[in-house]
């Protein structure tokens, strides 16, 4: 299923309602009127019966796409504290490699806001942000420390940059659809089962209001379920609730005021776009 934003999901909602209440029209026009079940007593067990094993369903599915979902947000805030936090060790290394570090660290940033966020929303990863990663890398292994304060930082370095590595493929890990196509099938053939269910249990003898109710209540219930798995099962996006790269911008706004701090308005080499300028900025 695709994302969906807001006001698709309110017309998705009213439309399964209305088809569901104009099958129920004809059901008690067109069905026996007594209702098609001799005894409603045991067929409401076996209604309650497939309405549990339904919400079961759900509830594993939905289970499985919050983790997954939660575990998106978690690694994109890892990845900004990473940033922020190689950002600050660099202050520690001489100031020709503290300017290249911060830099790639900064256009790595943007690049991430910029380029991989909205790469993520179509499933892909960016191949800007793979460069200013292996920029980073390289740089950093260029440089030789020389003494015990930078022996020291270059522990911390060590720690940060295995950080930022994992978070940034956890964050792309989440991207893909984590529920397969053959799981979103037998869930909606379980949805239509139970609401088709409820529609055979429509009498024309009970009054049209009270069962419309019901049918409404049910249809309304099984439709918002996969709504919501559909939503978590799809957290990178523009749709509404989607994850947003909030933690980086926040991470590059805290560097941003701390360059200023020390008169130093912009080191990076890339413009906000994460593309590499002609020259370095002067400042």
């Amino acid at each position: 299923m695709p994302s969906v934003k807001l006001w698709l999901v309110v017309v998705l909602l009213l439309s399964v309602d209305a088809l569901a209440v104009g099958a129920l029209l004809l059901s008690r026009r067109y069905g026996p009127r007594r209702g098609w079940f001799r005894d409603a007593q045991h067929a409401s067990g076996a209604f309650t019966v497939t309405g549990t094993i339904f919400a079961v369903l759900v509830g594993f599915v939905f289970l499985l796409a919050f983790g997954s979902y939660s575990a998106a947000r978690e690694s994109s805030q890892d990845e900004a504290r990473a940033a922020v936090s190689l950002f600050h060790v660099a202050e520690r290394f001489p100031v020709e490699t503290r300017d290249e570090l911060q830099t790639d660290i900064v256009c790595y940033s943007r690049a991430v806001i910029a380029s991989e966020w909205p790469a993520m929303a179509a499933e892909r990863s960016s191949t800007t942000v793979d460069h200013w990663e292996t920029r980073l890398s390289r740089d950093f292994d260029a440089f030789e420390p020389t003494g015990q304060v930078e022996g020291d930082a270059l522990q911390n370095w060590f720690s940060g940059a295995d950080l930022l590595r994992e978070a940034r493929q956890g964050r792309l890990t989440e991207a893909p659809r984590f529920i397969p196509a053959t799981i979103w099938f037998l869930l909606l053939v379980a949805g239509l089962a139970v609401v088709g269910f409820a529609l055979l249990l429509s009498d024309p003898r009970e009054k049209l209001v009270a069962q419309a109710a019901m049918v409404v209540a049910l249809t309304t219930a099984v439709a918002a379920s996969l709504l919501i798995v559909n939503f978590l099962d799809r957290p990178y996006g523009t749709h509404q609730g989607s994850i947003k790269p909030a933690a980086m911008q926040s991470a590059l706004a805290g560097i941003r005021r701390d360059l200023l701090a020390h008169d130093r308005s912009d080191i990076a080499a890339c413009d906000v776009y994460a593309e590499p300028r002609t020259a370095p900025a002067n400042g």
